[in-house]
């Protein structure tokens, strides 16, 4: 079943790599891009400072913002895993005035400091229907934080390949549980002025044909693609290793709110080789995205300058990857 649904969904792929004929193709963008740093990127530490976790130099919220822009980065994706009251599981833990003052707070900050904020996103499991209804009702309640933050964008996961998709098949979980609970949170976040970003996570969401099928089904403007450079991998694989993920990449492109780039195109415990930054901005320029450009540094367990392992938060490794990142941006601009 799940062969048959995947092999459907190839003449899709086709299409959007492939322009219309006689339809020109998009400008090459030579301009300057928007990089983000992804607070993501100091996940363990954050999690040492907001819950006490061992094991990490602790950094707390406010503090990490304050970093990237001394770093230079032009704004902060600032995850609701680290603002007051977050959980992954219920609705939050403290008052709703106490968290928007904190979503005020930062949003003050960030134009004090002249950095902006593109961006926030929640963990979810649409797939799921145990969770999906609280699932949306927690989603509705980060769109108001997020819209008071002044983030135009909150990021969202199709969810887990479930155990009944042998039953059900990619296509039948999709369209009876995913698209309409993703109907929903892009309406709600419409009336909030706050797009909702499908993150295509290795999931139900695996492939870029996945991913654009079910922004077609959802059909709502308000929903875009974040297009995560580093997980594209066959549907149910637990790796990308070996994929063409280039290909994946560019074909979400044209649908992209955003785009995260990682340094290993294969997932973080990957021993593929790291992503090629000249040959990804190259397309991505060729696509004419003008978005912003989050930057998410991850690092598998055994990596030996991994967060846990070192006495200060990574800010050598994620200002050299911004410096990586910056030079090939500069080198892309002119289409060789």
């Amino acid at each position: 079943m799940r062969i048959r649904t995947i092999a459907a969904l190839v003449p899709l792929l086709v299409s959007v790599l492939l322009p219309a004929a006689g339809r020109p193709g998009p400008q090459y963008y030579s301009g300057d891009y928007k990089v983000s740093l992804e607070l993501y990127s100091f996940n363990v530490n954050l999690n040492a400072s907001i819950k006490g976790r061992k094991g990490a130099p602790p950094i707390d919220t406010v503090s990490a913002i304050k970093w990237a822009k001394s770093a230079g980065f032009d704004a902060v994706d600032v995850t609701a895993y680290y603002l007051p009251g977050y959980d992954n599981d219920t609705m939050p833990t403290v008052p709703t005035t106490q968290i928007m003052q904190y979503a005020a707070q930062i949003k003050a900050l960030t134009k004090q400091l002249g950095i902006a904020v593109s961006g926030t996103g929640v963990f979810n499991d649409f797939a799921d229907p145990a969770r999906a209804a609280l699932d949306v009702k927690r989603t509705e309640f980060w769109i108001d934080v997020a819209a008071a933050m002044g983030a135009p964008i909150l990021r969202v996961f199709s969810g887990s390949v479930p155990a009944d998709i042998g039953k059900l098949g990619w296509a039948g979980v999709a369209q009876s549980r995913m698209v309409p609970a993703l109907q929903q949170v892009a309406a709600y976040g419409a009336s909030k002025g706050v797009k909702i970003g499908l993150q295509n996570h290795g999931d139900m969401t695996a492939t870029a044909a996945q991913t654009i099928q079910i922004d077609k089904w959802v059909n709502n403007p308000n929903l875009v693609l974040i297009d995560d450079t580093g997980y594209f991998r066959p549907f149910q694989a637990t790796t990308g290793a070996n994929y063409d993920w280039y290909t994946d990449i560019g074909a979400v492109l044209p649908y992209s709110g955003s785009i995260y780039t990682k340094l290993k195109p294969a997932g973080e415990d990957s021993s593929a080789p790291m992503m090629d930054f000249g040959k990804l901005f190259t397309e991505l320029r060729a696509s004419g995205y003008q978005g912003d450009i989050p930057l998410e540094r991850l690092w598998a367990k055994t990596d030996p300058d991994n967060p846990k392992q070192q006495k200060t938060p990574p800010f050598a490794e994620i200002s050299a990857f911004l410096k990586q990142v910056r030079a090939a941006l500069d080198q892309t601009k002119v289409q060789h």
